[in-house]
């Protein structure tokens, strides 16, 4: 096998998939008071900030350049399919309950010009798609990334992430200062403020850093795979996660993005790592995460309707448990029936890195 025809494999990351996805589905169903599912978001963010960002490199190493115009492809063909299919169902749905009116129509442009996140931030939601904020987000970060790892010198994309942090982390707060002070509150920049911490961009850079770290200086890593700092690591994340101890600022995403950093890095590149997400079931629920998370708003408040119109009673775990099921179901039969056609097309065709 050619070096270009290796194909690269990270353990534990198909699990870790539908954990997050997992935690977003608990949040929606039973409230931040059980768990702040908005994390299992910023999970999200570092993944793809590191996956990607690996890829990036290994094409880079490869082929000694980056074919943005098949990335692209790559990227649409994954996220677009799945993206409008969810679109039209809400608007099919809310079109037979009677709910299509003039919010929908104000918040359509945002979902189809993959700005949601600044849609939701302007208060135009499309009822059960608001989720697909976190999706336009994604889709922002991959419109500049292949060129900020094609054009920047590679030694010097630490410091570029590094900003990247910084400027996502720490903005939010300079720009509502400043416009509180000095620009009387102008609401442009109180929106703009807002919007940078729903782009997720921190989180993102955050991935890219172990990416770049696991790539040139793999021996750096040495320093976060010692069990005892593991252990510290799961033990200080899942107190935090769990006992929602800290408020829920931008400034926080960037805390547990580089403890979620951490995790990932094990998980994907330590032999050693103390613990194992890689099984069937795990690997099989993670390659149908994107359907668990897009599909069970929507799912959820079609498992309680049928609930109460046949006049089943059940506790509210129960009709968890039912919705879950059901959206595990459906997103089973969108991976293989709708998605599948397009990740064939996309691996034949525009894939450089397998």
């Amino acid at each position: 096998m050619s070096s270009q025809d290796k194909k690269l494999y990270f353990p534990n990351l198909n699990g870790l998939r539908f954990l997050a996805a997992f935690s977003v589905m608990v949040y929606h169903f039973f409230g931040a008071k059980v768990l702040y599912g908005h994390y299992g978001v910023v999970l999200f963010f570092v993944l793809s900030g590191f996956l990607i960002t690996f890829l990036l490199l290994e094409e880079v190493d490869r082929a000694s350049s980056i074919s943005i115009r098949k990335f692209y492809a790559r990227r649409i063909l994954r996220i677009w399919p799945l993206y409008f299919f969810i679109l039209l169902l809400t608007t099919l749905f809310l079109y037979s309950t009677s709910n299509l009116d003039d919010s929908y129509t104000q918040a359509l442009p945002y979902y189809l010009f993959f700005v949601p996140n600044l849609g939701l931030v302007m208060d135009y939601k499309i009822m059960y798609a608001v989720i697909l904020w976190s999706v336009g987000a994604e889709e922002q970060f991959y419109l500049l990334w292949p060129w900020i790892i094609s054009k920047i010198n590679l030694k010097n994309l630490l410091a570029v992430f590094l900003t990247i942090i910084m400027f996502w982390s720490f903005g939010p707060y300079c720009i509502d200062y400043i416009n509180h002070n000095y620009l009387s509150d102008l609401e442009p920049i109180r929106v703009s403020a807002i919007f940078l911490g729903r782009m997720g961009f921190g989180a993102m850079a955050t991935g890219a850093i172990v990416a770049w770290t696991s790539r040139y200086y793999p021996k750096k890593l040495q320093y976060i795979f010692h069990p005892l700092f593991q252990i510290s690591v799961l033990m200080v994340t899942f107190t935090l996660w769990i006992g929602d101890l800290l408020p829920h600022k931008p400034i926080i995403d960037q805390i547990y993005s580089i403890l979620f950093a951490i995790i990932i890095a094990n998980l994907a590149l330590n032999p050693n790592v103390i613990f194992s997400l890689e099984n069937k079931i795990l690997n099989s629920l993670g390659k149908i995460s994107f359907g668990l998370y897009v599909y069970h708003t929507l799912i959820f408040k079609i498992t309680d309707g049928l609930v109460q119109e046949i006049g089943f009673e059940c506790s509210k775990l129960m009709l968890f448990i039912y919705s879950v099921v059901l959206t595990i179901t459906v997103s089973y039969l969108s991976f293989n029936y709708l998605e599948s056609p397009f990740l064939k097309l996309k691996s034949n065709k525009f894939t450089v890195i397998h």
